[in-house]
Parts: structure tokens; C-alpha cells; sequence
């Protein structure tokens, strides 16, 4: 049971842990990732654990 953490089948694909995994960006929007999943983009946010690392890019 995980209950701050998100599995992805990665079989078949060129990946090692460390590697970068972009979950939101300007092409798959938070607002696209919550439509599939039937939330708000809200939810997703306020989900996500103080665990995970974050890195803020700024243009």
C-alpha cells in the first residue's frame, strides 16, 4: 500500500531511478492530467507529499 506515492509501468523504456519524470508541463497540462482523471487541478496539487523533490523553472 502507498499512500503518498505514484507507480509507473516504465517496461521497455530506457529509464534508471534518478532519472528526470516530468509528471506537468506546458504540453500536458495539470489542467489535461485532472480532466483524464476526472478531479481538479486543485486535488492534484494539494496531493502531492512534501516528500517529493521539487525544482521550479522559472522563464
Amino acid at each position: 500500500i502507498c499512500m503518498d506515492m505514484t507507480m509507473l509501468d516504465v517496461t521497455g523504456l530506457d529509464v534508471k531511478a534518478g532519472d528526470e519524470a516530468i509528471v506537468f508541463n506546458q504540453e500536458h497540462t495539470i489542467m489535461q492530467l485532472a480532466n483524464d482523471i476526472n478531479t481538479i487541478p486543485y486535488e492534484i496539487l494539494t496531493n502531492i507529499s512534501q516528500r517529493v523533490k521539487r525544482v521550479y523553472f522559472y522563464e
